[in-house]
């Protein structure tokens, strides 16, 4: 099943979910340096695939959009509401990391290369004033609202695998049909 149904996620959404995790995992450890990164990469590697990055993510917010919305499990509709927020809320994050690195990069005065395969040239010019605040709001971006939401977001999920049992998980790891 590929498509999302009222009882599950399809493949691509589940797969779009699992890369994007990755991705972000991957970006995170592997900032460079001068960016409190963890591991040691250069610069040019985390823009490109950070810039590729975005592109998956903007894949993953246009099937959201375009796909049916499985059924909660859970019967509590407050703790439904939160779990929707903190979902929307850590795309609209990432979006604010993405953007923000590029503009940091933009700000520098360099286009966006991702691995000599395409340039996004630079719209906005040289601007020293703005590049210090923007790599500043990419690093609280991503170090401590992005994190924060992570948190909330595995905690969510620790709470269906452990407490309720109630198969929500699952609806992430393995695709549903309409009778699951």
């Amino acid at each position: 099943m590929l498509t999302d149904t009222k009882a599950g996620y399809g493949a691509i959404s589940i797969l779009l979910h699992w890369l994007g995790a990755a991705a972000m995992i991957y970006l995170f450890l592997n900032a460079p340096d001068d960016h409190g990164g963890r591991l040691s990469v250069s610069a040019a590697s985390h823009i490109a695939l950070g810039t590729g990055f975005g592109l998956l993510l903007l894949a993953r917010i246009f099937w959201r959009l375009a796909s049916t919305n499985p059924s909660p499990l859970s019967q509590n509709a407050g703790l439904n509401t939160v779990a929707s927020i903190v979902k929307m809320l850590l795309l609209v994050d990432i979006l604010v990391i993405l953007a923000t690195g590029m503009l940091g990069v933009w700000f520098k005065g360099e286009p966006v290369t991702v691995f000599g395969l395409f340039t996004l040239p630079n719209p906005v010019g040289i601007n020293a004033s703005l590049m210090g605040p923007m790599r500043g709001l990419h690093s609280l971006s991503t170090n401590v609202i992005f994190l924060g939401l992570l948190g909330l977001h595995v905690l969510g999920a620790a709470k269906h695998v452990v407490w309720d049992r109630d198969g929500t998980f699952g609806r992430m790891v393995w695709p549903r049909g309409e009778r699951a």
